[in-house]
């Protein structure tokens, strides 16, 4: 693939209630959570409140049933509660890093 060439990903559309099911599933209770009759797993949460007004993170799961990876971002908006981003899961791709010895 040229770099010129667009990377396709997948979307989950997610109204902001199904969303913060998932999230409260995933940032309360446990590291999987059910949704929709899909189980997503907790990878990892990224801190990116350098770039909001307030605290917020992409957190990024897991889908089990074809191992795609997903990310959703959440924000603090402190007496209004939590607001997410995008009302949709977004396919992301690990990242790898090259290590020489």
């Amino acid at each position: 693939m040229s770099k010129k060439e667009k990377v396709i990903r997948e979307r989950v559309e997610m109204d902001s209630e199904k969303l913060m099911e998932l999230w409260d599933g995933l940032h309360y209770k446990d590291t999987s959570y059910e949704l929709d009759n899909e189980t997503y797993t907790h990878i990892d949460k990224v801190n990116t409140s350098d770039s909001s007004d307030g605290d917020s993170w992409d957190y990024i799961v897991q889908r089990k049933s074809d191992s795609k990876f997903f990310k959703f971002n959440i924000w603090d908006s402190g007496n209004n509660g939590y607001v997410f981003e995008d009302e949709y899961l977004e396919e992301v791709f690990p990242k790898t890093k090259t290590v020489y010895k």
